[in-house]
């Protein structure tokens, strides 16, 4: 009788565990879905360059190091070409953006960066070696300012 009890209340505890788990699993779904970039491909008609960091919906440890590191680099170092519109920061979870995903070509975390003249792209650069560079901050941050600096200047 004592042995039915303990599993009785392990599996009661196994049920609730599960449940949890769906809980929060949908929960971080509803906030992902409420914070997701659906925005069209397009610069309003403008010219100026998109930064996209491009994410799954799940982001571990090393997926929001290497977000965090690009918008800090973004906000401190290109802070004139953002406050002039020259430039733009925008998170999209390529795993609901598929429109932009495609686009790219993105099947993980990478950061993109597009210049549009008159509201059309005119080029685009994928930064794929940021999550391997993303522990190491002085080298994460030259090769994500290169490419910034590379698109801003009109130079590929």
């Amino acid at each position: 009788m004592k042995a039915g009890k303990i599993i009785g209340r392990l599996l009661l505890g196994f049920v609730l565990i599960s449940i949890g788990f769906a809980i929060g699993k949908e929960v971080t779904r509803a906030r992902m879905l409420s914070h997701t970039d659906t925005a069209p491909i397009t610069a309003g008609g403008r010219d100026k360059v998109v930064v996209y960091y491009m994410h799954a919906t799940f982001r571990c440890v090393t997926c929001n190091l290497v977000e965090s590191m690009g918008a800090e680099l973004i906000r401190t170092e290109f802070a004139e070409a953002v406050k002039s519109g020259k430039l733009e920061w925008r998170e999209v979870n390529f795993q609901q953006n598929e429109q932009l995903a495609a686009r790219y070509k993105v099947g993980g975390n990478t950061i993109v960066v597009a210049r549009f003249k008159d509201g059309k792209e005119v080029a685009h650069r994928r930064l794929d070696r940021v999550m391997e560079l993303a522990n190491r901050r002085d080298e994460y941050m030259s090769y994500v300012r290169g490419g910034v600096s590379e698109m801003l200047e009109g130079t590929r």
